[in-house]
């Protein structure tokens, strides 16, 4: 099989030296596969996205594409390939590689030559994404801030420490920034405004519905993969193929709580803790409680806004490439 490369431009730049150093080994240690590596870096947003369509309709399912950028990258071409032949390939170029964590739990003991010359290995199997429709207050489609996700959607305090650990880095981007920005603005924010104001209503498994009973809310985290804000775990037993989203809610809680719950969320031990409430779910709606207010969240590290939100479990849409653990 052929791979293409999908480089994220924008990756730290000692990441990307280290992917080239590492194809020249490749090269002396496996020539043919060299022969089969081709590159493409990214030139302009959404361009990881048109280089897998263009791949999926040139070569009909026949090579993989090869993600090397984070977790945005992933998103990028997982939504491009959904339901489509051509497989993905993820790779931990990223700052958390936190849906790396998941379907390769043993990645951060393997080097990138061990990636590239374990191609040949990989496992493909079709894993699930998450639909994700944004509405407005009139209840109609808004198409930019709509989108299939692969790790985990929120809304709610943690798109804010996202935002500020976004902020962080793009003010002082240093690897060890990158590595603590996500967990810095975390605790920051729990000294500030934490409540969100907002309802929701989930279709469970089973086929029964169950509905929020407060209208405040700390945060609501709708997860395919296990982590994201680079280790956090608010879903711990999720399973990227078992046509289930794993949804957790945190309530209004006071700010020694909070402290108390950010410290068992980060490390996925809060599931059954006070003030949490965790579901398995295949659809849901969330719908802000205030007309003037949107919701501003997050999925996979990328902003949508919408008055109401609607997600659908899509089983089977994105065929992934898996190396052996």
């Amino acid at each position: 099989m052929r791979y293409i490369l999908v480089i994220n431009s924008r990756n730290n730049e000692a990441n990307n030296k280290k992917l080239e150093d590492a194809i020249v080994r490749v090269a002396s240690e496996d020539p043919d596969l060299r022969s089969r590596l081709e590159f493409r870096y990214t030139e302009y947003p959404g361009h990881a996205a048109d280089v897998a369509l263009e791949a999926d309709e040139k070569f009909k399912g026949s090579v993989a594409v090869v993600s090397c950028g984070g977790d945005g990258t992933i998103h990028e071409i997982a939504n491009a390939l959904a339901y489509r032949k051509t497989p993905l390939i993820p790779l931990p170029f990223g700052t958390g590689n936190d849906f790396i964590r998941t379907v390769h739990p043993s990645w951060s003991n393997w080097k990138i030559d061990d990636y590239l010359l374990s191609l040949d290995k990989v496992a493909y199997r079709p894993i699930d994404l998450i639909k994700l429709d944004s509405f407005d207050i009139m209840g109609n489609f808004i198409p930019g801030w709509s989108a299939y996700f692969d790790n985990v959607a929120s809304i709610g305090l943690d798109t804010k420490v996202q935002s500020d650990a976004k902020a962080m880095v793009a003010s002082h981007d240093t690897l060890f920034m990158r590595k603590t920005a996500y967990a810095r603005a975390a605790f920051s924010n729990l000294f500030g405004k934490r409540a969100h104001k907002f309802t929701y209503k989930l279709e469970l498994e089973d086929g029964t519905t169950v509905t929020g009973e407060s209208d405040t809310y700390t945060l609501i985290s709708i997860c395919n993969g296990r982590c994201y804000g680079g280790g956090f775990t608010p879903a711990p037993n999720a399973q990227v193929d078992n046509g289930i989203a794993n949804v957790c809610v945190v309530d209004d809680v006071n700010t020694l709580r909070a402290i108390s719950l950010i410290l068992k969320y980060k490390n996925g031990k809060h599931e059954g803790k006070e003030g949490i409430h965790t579901y398995r779910a295949t659809s849901g709606i969330i719908t802000s409680h205030e007309a003037s207010m949107q919701l501003f969240g997050n999925y996979d590290g990328e902003d949508f806004f919408g008055h109401r939100v609607r997600f659908e479990v899509c089983p089977g849409s994105l065929n992934l490439g898996f190396f052996e653990n």
